[in-house]
């Protein structure tokens, strides 16, 4: 019994593991810097989304803290999103991300302008947005607890009450 509810704790618990910056979507030369982004939420949905970036320097050890980074996004038809990737959006210290909203799905085309100093890079590339998810993971997994403690319960009581049968048989035939 204490297997099926550490499985079952375990299965919980998966929703709640997130990387810290979400899947590699491209790591690029631009310019003077190498532009490594992630996205979340995987795979890329209509909705809330996450684009953080790590910027280096190609043969220098760390992460390049104070570049300003600004994020465009395009798609025919629709209007530009614009946005400024800031450390407090991200959830690493070593990244800096926007949360903003994909109004739609489609084949988006990014653009990265990072600056740092005189120095200036670009990186571009391309990401698809898969229409939106009627029901969010988080919401999927509320509404499958409850069937979930409840086949919980009747297992233990099925296995309880096989216990308590095994030990009158026991008890009546030592009698």
């Amino acid at each position: 019994m204490k297997r099926i509810l550490f499985a079952a704790a375990l299965l919980l618990t998966v929703p709640l593991a997130f990387a810290d910056g979400g899947r590699l979507r491209s790591r690029t030369v631009a310019g003077p810097f190498v532009v490594t982004l992630f996205t979340t939420p995987d795979p890329l949905r209509a909705g809330m989304a996450d684009f953080s970036v790590a910027v280096e320097r190609p043969g220098e050890q760390g992460i390049v803290q104070d570049a300003e980074i600004d994020l465009k996004l395009t798609t025919p038809g629709q209007p530009d999103l614009n946005l400024k990737l800031t450390h407090g959006a991200a959830t690493s210290r070593f990244l800096e991300a926007a949360n903003f909203e994909l109004p739609h799905a489609g084949h988006w085309h990014y653009t990265l302008t990072i600056r740092e100093g005189q120095d200036t890079g670009i990186s571009e590339g391309e990401v698809n947005v898969l229409p939106r998810q009627i029901l969010s993971e988080e919401i999927t997994w509320e509404i499958a607890a409850v069937p979930l403690a409840l086949a919980l319960f009747a297992l233990h009581r099925r296995r309880k009450r096989a216990w308590r049968e095994t030990i009158r048989r026991s008890t009546t035939r030592s009698a």
